[in-house]
């Protein structure tokens, strides 16, 4: 995608409040849309690999929804709205990230017993070769499970934090556009 691209991202809306909330389930309407738009759009941007392009959101409402104002004034609460939900999930990140570095210290504390015992057992008694391994193999495991927790946050936990970020700072300056449904 060139970088002077703009990448459209359409919603229909009912009511501009929508954008924000999530709509009113109704399962007699024919209507796509259960989340509200916003979340719609920040799942969308979610499964690109890169936002390089400029967003354009163009909201459809019932003609009765539009006023001369409500495009700039959606662009304001955008801007805020995405403000707010960026240091949330900062701090949120910030959370995952301090509670995975207590779990690599809690897991190299604990595979560095676990090695102490397999030294000590090595060291103190004449095992057969086969207790031996069977003792290498348990403390092997112990020491995996002490080091997966932590991986696990650092691999796992903490790309969607920051892919959500990168959503909301691409729609915080989002071009709106507010069209008539047709």
């Amino acid at each position: 995608m060139a970088s002077n691209s703009i990448l459209d991202i359409e919603l229909h809306l009912r009511k501009i409040k929508h954008l924000f909330f999530d709509p009113e389930l109704d399962p007699f309407e024919n209507e796509r849309l259960q989340i509200s738009g916003i979340e719609e759009a920040v799942n969308f941007l979610r499964t690109k690999k890169r936002i390089e392009s400029k967003i354009r959101l163009n909201i459809f409402l019932p003609l009765e929804q539009i006023d001369s104002n409500l495009q700039q004034k959606t662009a304001d609460a955008l801007s805020r709205y995405c403000d707010f939900k960026i240091a949330l999930i900062q701090r949120q990140l910030e959370i995952e990230r301090t509670e995975g570095k207590r779990a690599v210290m809690i897991g190299l504390i604990f595979a560095a017993l676990c090695l102490l015992m397999l030294a000590v057992v090595s060291i103190l008694g004449p095992l057969s070769d086969t207790m031996f391994v069977i003792f290498c193999g348990f403390f092997t495991i112990l020491i995996w499970m002490a080091i997966w927790n932590p991986a696990e946050a650092f691999l796992y936990g903490l790309p969607p934090y920051k892919l959500e970020i990168r959503a909301y700072r691409a729609l915080k300056d989002a071009e709106i556009v507010i069209k008539k449904e047709i």
